[in-house]
């Protein structure tokens, strides 16, 4: 059934997301046993690479503590490393392990790009870029 809200560009952003989102844990929990914290951790270390805790954990938007706790379970899975950073012992350094780089390829995107030629999708994914970056430069003064 189409609404007027199937003609908006923030409800269908926002439904594209949930959508994969939801399909991204179906495959995380079945294939994985990871859960979606967890896959968005190696999203953002895979897109960045290896990075401090600290900055994991404000990117991923939660408490240091919580970040911690999140990736001892990933370590101990055997998804992550870290390491003591030499410069400042405080700090520790997050990094994908081999085991982690295999397992992020997966079928969501070719699910959800069904039915595009290579031109739509190659001329979707640039136009998304082009808007992330409008925001990027608001959001991210």
């Amino acid at each position: 059934m189409q609404t007027h809200l199937d003609k908006r560009f923030g409800f269908l952003v926002s439904d594209v997301g949930r959508l994969c989102s939801r399909r991204f844990d179906e495959l995380a929990k079945s294939s994985l046993d990871l859960t979606r914290a967890q896959c968005r951790a190696l999203a953002y270390l895979s897109h960045f690479g290896e990075m401090s805790q600290a900055r994991l954990a404000e990117i991923l938007d939660v408490a240091p503590i919580s970040a911690g706790r999140l990736l001892d379970r990933m370590e101990e899975g055997g998804w992550i490393e870290r390491m003591p950073n030499p410069e400042d012992r405080r700090e520790r350094t997050v990094r994908m392990t081999a085991k982690a780089e295999g397992a992020l390829v997966r079928t969501i995107a070719t699910e959800a790009l069904a039915g595009l030629n290579a031109d739509e999708r190659e001329q979707l994914i640039a136009l998304l870029r082009r808007v992330r970056a409008n925001l990027s430069t608001i959001v991210d003064r």
